[in-house]
């Protein structure tokens, strides 16, 4: 009795965790890159939900200038945000090196390949 008390306790846990995986997803589980939560968590708030936007406070930081990822090419974003995720010296292509580092540091190379192609999507 007590076994299928269990069994049916742990089949119920799998359900319910099978039906809320993409609410709980976070980079660096091994689970399959699921790029647009990756992207609402670790670039919209600088970025902007559809990638055209960016913070004031950064943009200022570059001289007013608005950088737009939404559409950029997958391979040039794959090759930044490696470079900005792997360097031991802070990859800094606007300035913002230490800030890319700490948003790209948990993510896999699948997870960055994903994001990349996400964003090169955004219109």
């Amino acid at each position: 009795m007590k076994k299928i008390i269990l069994s049916v306790v742990i089949a119920s846990v799998s359900l319910v965790a099978a039906d809320n995986s993409r609410a709980v997803y976070k980079p660096g589980l091994m689970l399959p890159p699921q790029a647009d939560l990756i992207y609402q968590k670790q670039c919209a708030s600088c970025h902007g939900e559809d990638g055209k936007s960016m913070d004031r406070v950064y943009s200022d930081k570059i001289n007013g200038k608005k950088i737009v990822i939404a559409g950029m090419g997958k391979d040039a974003l794959v090759k930044d945000l490696r470079a900005y995720r792997d360097l031991e010296t802070p990859y800094s292509k606007y300035g913002l090196g230490a800030l890319m580092k700490s948003a790209t540091a948990d993510l896999s190379w699948d997870e960055i390949d994903a994001v990349a192609e996400y964003v090169s999507g955004l219109k």
